[in-house]
């Protein structure tokens, strides 16, 4: 079948979500989300939960599908090993390829990249050794002082995340990350506004302000109603917004990402600080990526059908 016949509503879809990281359950409202709004629009969609290794395990049966929309989050769904079965298996598929994938989702490489670049990102310390650092080797290794970002180098939703404010809180952050991840981001804390840019390929978004009722945007307050209010656009200077929009696809490019993808910054209000940029970003009734596009004049079911199209059409 050709891409040409493949693009008409109708095309089968497996959607594949769930998997086995620490978002599954965030996973699987992103793979609702799809599959309803697929079918919606008059497409022929499955809403398949699967491991992600049954994506390799099942790939004759993924190869009767035109499309295969990928809903995982974190792990091998979003590093980029689900990407390279499909590619290698030649079947169509939504998001980024496995090297931008990959790039993206570990936050030490992104960070480099970052450097490289010229992009504006918080100052960074990496640890990357097999034992685990205490606080004191930190310290000795950091000049900006508390409080300190400590993340996990391969996770999302703000999983394994700590702000500490001191020495204490900074074990306890390390021992906290250590539990997803061997490799450590440590991070200069920015105060200020959270704010977010989705890149969609054709379309011209605004940023979003995220204000957290308590604490910081955590795994809670992204995913529990109510836990967080969001402004779109976000009340913010029209030279901000331009850089930050030119910031978001100036990364977006550099990764070599594709279809759509979410950055997230930190406004200090003198300037905005680029904290990481997501290949494959929520898509649930509280996702940003949806509400950016709605802002933009296009519906959920749209923004689905216009993703399905792009990766077909690739």
């Amino acid at each position: 079948m050709g891409k040409t016949s493949r693009l008409r509503s109708g095309s089968k879809v497996a959607v594949l979500c769930g998997g086995t990281t620490s978002e599954r359950e965030v996973s699987l409202k992103t793979g609702r989300a799809i599959c309803d709004a697929l079918l919606e629009a008059g497409w022929s969609a499955d809403y398949l939960d699967w491991p992600e290794s049954d994506v390799v395990d099942r790939v004759a049966e993924l190869a009767t599908y035109d499309l295969a929309f990928v809903g995982y989050h974190g792990g091998p769904g979003e590093s980029g090993k689900v990407a390279a079965v499909l590619e290698l298996a030649g079947i169509p598929y939504t998001g980024s390829g496995p090297t931008a994938s990959g790039i993206a989702m570990d936050k030490l490489y992104s960070k480099r990249f970052f450097d490289q670049a010229g992009i504006l990102s918080p100052p960074w310390f990496a640890w990357e050794q097999s034992e685990t650092p205490t606080a004191e080797n930190i310290i000795r290794n950091w000049e900006h002082g508390f409080p300190i970002v400590i993340k996990p180098a391969n996770e999302g939703s703000t999983v394994g995340i700590t702000i500490a404010e001191n020495p204490n809180e900074l074990a306890e952050g390390i021992s906290a990350a250590r539990r997803y991840d061997k490799r450590l981001l440590f991070e200069k804390y920015i105060p200020g506004r959270e704010l977010t840019y989705a890149v969609i390929e054709g379309i011209v978004t605004r940023p979003v302000e995220i204000i957290p009722k308590e604490g910081f945007y955590d795994f809670e307050h992204k995913y529990t109603s109510g836990a967080s209010e969001y402004v779109c656009p976000a009340d913010i200077p029209k030279a901000v917004e331009d850089d930050i929009r030119r910031t978001a696809e100036n990364a977006f490019s550099l990764f070599g990402l594709r279809q759509y993808a979410r950055a997230d910054f930190r406004f200090d209000g003198e300037r905005a600080y680029c904290l990481e940029i997501n290949s494959l970003p929520g898509m649930t009734s509280l996702s940003l990526v949806p509400m950016t596009a709605k802002e933009a004049g296009l519906s959920f079911v749209e923004l689905v059908v216009n993703i399905a199209r792009m990766a077909l059409d690739k």
